[in-house]
């Protein structure tokens, strides 16, 4: 399967799409092991708790259901289809796709890291693109400059919005802002007070519940998707308690939403 499956991968390289292979309920060393026995050379997600498998209501992979393909459109939506159609499905939607940045005019030595940059991985791209935009060459130099504007506008977007959280006393969201910008854009002019700022924020009592409330859900997760009866029943009554005694934390809302998913099957 998975030769054919990178074939048509290979036939829309060129295209603004993003191939993904996303594994329910396995082990991450298991699925790695996996990949690199069958070169498998698409971005995998290891949804060892089904949680992304949920969110895209597909139904329980299983040995009954092997495999299932989905393709998100631009605007959001899903469309199912299968491996042997795949390649049919994405030639009538990939049309209304665009790239966030016009390959154009990037150098074939940025291509790489103009990859990065579409896909969000704007840390990787980083010393390479400080060093391209120091370049004597000016078709280097414009393209760096392309894709670093780009990348500033991102990041400007986003520190500006945990800004405004912290102003309006949303101290969890504008540390999970700050915090998310200080990884993605690292190698970049971050403001110079986000450490200390992310510091601040991560002693308030409110951030101390929600980083607390996450350790239990992680905790809780894992059991509910333990091998033994007991085991998953532990995982589902610690959901329980933790919707019930920190419903107003994000990880209070999560294991409610997974409790009604769990009790629709």
């Amino acid at each position: 399967m998975w030769p054919d499956l990178q074939a048509v991968a290979r036939k829309f390289q060129d295209k603004p799409v993003l191939f993904l292979a996303v594994n329910s309920g396995t082990p991450r060393p298991q699925l790695q092991s996996y990949l690199r026995k069958n070169k498998v050379r698409w971005p995998a997600i290891a949804d060892t708790d089904r949680s992304f498998e949920r969110s895209c209501g597909v139904p329980t992979i299983s040995l009954r259901n092997i495999y299932q393909v989905r393709i998100m459109k631009p605007d959001g939506t899903l469309v199912a289809t299968s491996p042997i159609r795949m390649e049919q499905t994405l030639a009538g939607v990939v049309g209304a796709a665009k790239w966030n940045v016009d390959p154009k005019g990037i150098p074939v030595s940025l291509k790489s890291a103009w990859v990065n940059v579409e896909f969000g991985k704007f840390a990787l791209a980083a010393s390479t693109l400080k060093k391209a935009g120091n370049s004597r060459k000016p078709e280097i130099k414009q393209g760096a400059r392309k894709l670093l504007d780009y990348v500033g506008k991102k990041m400007k977007k986003q520190i500006e919005a945990a800004k405004k959280a912290e102003a309006d006393g949303k101290v969890w969201v504008a540390f999970r802002g700050y915090s998310d910008a200080a990884v993605r854009y690292k190698g970049y002019e971050l403001p110079r007070d986000i450490t200390a700022t992310i510091k601040k924020l991560q002693a308030s009592p409110d951030v101390k519940q929600e980083v607390t409330a996450l350790r239990i859900l992680a905790a809780a997760k894992r059991k509910l998707y333990g091998k033994t009866v007991s085991s998953r029943k532990s995982g589902f009554r610690s959901l329980e308690r933790l919707a019930e005694q920190q419903a107003e934390t994000q990880a209070g809302r999560e294991a409610q939403r997974l409790i009604d998913s769990l009790n629709r099957r």
